[in-house]
């Protein structure tokens, strides 16, 4: 059982680890494991969500969300500014979706070399995957060595008054209604047909 693998957890991943369902949004069933004993309740929270559960080594750090925009007429995507969100060590998953629990800087506030790698990052990232219309690839900065670590794409962002997509479209001069009016037009253009996606 999970007790077994405990000790290759630690060895591999040292603590604190993130655990999380592999296909969850919104940080549903995300848990951070300080150590061991922690980890049994913490894979109950990620399962209750999905049949797959990660287990990452956690980077303490930035929290930065970086998301990208196909571009109009055919033009190339389009990063939008970064959002940082700042909240406390042990709610950062949480707090991003409740109002007043975190902080969101957007820009965030990065040396330019930061920012342009970041940036790079996220649209590697937006290419590697194949993504079309909109996402918001989420990572990490490290604060000991500057390390950029990706924690996840998520394709399908939210859109609420907390969501940090309109948050960095404000940020660029794309106001809301246009955000919205962007995105129909292009799932409108890049309809994909069922025999292109793969399971």
């Amino acid at each position: 059982g999970a007790a077994d693998a405990l000790p290759a957890i630690e060895q591999r991943l040292g603590f604190p680890i993130v655990v999380k369902p592999s296909n969850q949004g919104s940080a549903l069933g995300i848990r951070l494991a300080h150590e061991a004993r922690e980890v049994p309740g913490a894979l109950v929270a990620a399962f209750s969500y999905s049949h797959k559960v990660l287990l990452e080594r956690y980077v303490d750090g930035r929290d930065l969300a970086v998301s990208v925009l196909d571009g109009e007429d055919g033009g190339g995507p389009q990063v939008l500014p970064i959002v940082e969100a700042i909240g406390h060590e042990d709610d950062r998953y949480e707090a991003r979706y409740e109002i007043g629990r975190a902080e969101f800087v957007c820009p965030a506030e990065l040396p330019g070399a930061v920012t342009e790698r970041a940036q790079r990052l996220a649209l590697d990232v937006w290419e590697t995957l194949g993504c079309k219309g909109f996402a918001r690839i989420d990572l990490m900065l490290d604060g000991a060595g500057g390390e950029l670590y990706v924690l996840e794409a998520n394709t399908i962002p939210g859109l609420t008054d907390t969501s940090l997509l309109p948050q960095a479209a404000d940020a660029a001069g794309i106001g809301f209604d246009e955000l919205i009016d962007r995105i129909v037009a292009l799932a409108q253009v890049c309809q994909v047909h069922p025999a292109q996606i793969r399971r």
